[in-house]
């Protein structure tokens, strides 16, 4: 498999090269999804210079996310299955999604009633009119804490590698669109019963106008089940 090589080649490599490479990639990623918001909302794009510094350390933190998970996976800690089937692609995407959105979701309901996490989660809401940017807007600690429950998660639940590079696609996704200004999701989402209980970008900006509600990042099902729905 190309996957399962290109992970060998890069094994051979020490930390300093390989945090370089995951630094190059990341940096890739934001500079993408900055390309795709200013494509749906080119007036929405602005970096203000308060913002730098963070989006840096955002940046530097997924890079050593990126360059933990990648040591864990090469001690045989993290396992990935190279050879999965339809079925396996459909329902380990579909747990991982599942499972992140809860751990997620009680991350950042947490992040706003624990009162030392709540002075560090304030960063994020700085931004009440949100943007692209507004998704590397993060203290170092909510970052981490966001890509600690994803290496636990790929750790204690074995995933196949396509369902691995769908929610990480899938991920960086939500995280655009949630943040920005325009709503991209049609009306008929709203009322219809099989995509209803999937988040929109009104959902997300909800929160950062009335930030005692909707903690959810994919789905709304946590936020009705714990009525916290706005």
């Amino acid at each position: 498999m190309i996957f399962q090589f290109w992970l060998q080649e890069l094994s051979q490599y020490n930390l300093l090269p390989l945090f370089v490479f995951f630094l190059i990639e990341n940096f890739i990623l934001i500079v993408l999804s900055v390309i795709l918001a200013k494509i749906i909302e080119h007036d929405n794009t602005k970096l203000n210079k308060t913002d730098r510094k963070w989006v840096f350390s955002t940046l530097i933190c997924n890079t050593f996310i990126t360059l933990l998970g990648f040591e864990l996976y090469r001690f045989g800690i993290i396992k990935i299955d190279f050879l999965p089937s339809f079925f396996s692609i459909l329902t380990d995407t579909l747990l991982l999604v599942i499972v992140m959105d809860f751990f997620m979701f009680c991350f950042h309901f947490l992040a706003h009633y624990l009162k030392w996490f709540s002075a560090i989660h304030r960063l994020h809401h700085t931004h009440v009119e949100t943007s692209v940017y507004s998704l590397y807007v993060l203290h170092p600690i909510e970052t981490l804490g966001f890509g600690i429950i994803w290496l636990f998660s790929i750790t204690v639940l074995s995933f196949n590698y396509l369902s691995i590079i769908i929610y990480l696609i899938l991920n960086l996704l939500y995280g655009i669109f949630g943040h920005l200004k325009k709503d991209i999701f049609p009306d008929f989402w709203y009322k219809n019963y099989a995509t209803k209980w999937i988040s929109t970008t009104k959902f997300h900006s909800d929160h950062h106008k009335n930030q005692s509600h909707n903690y959810g990042f994919y789905f709304t099902i946590w936020d009705k089940i714990f009525k916290t729905i706005f």
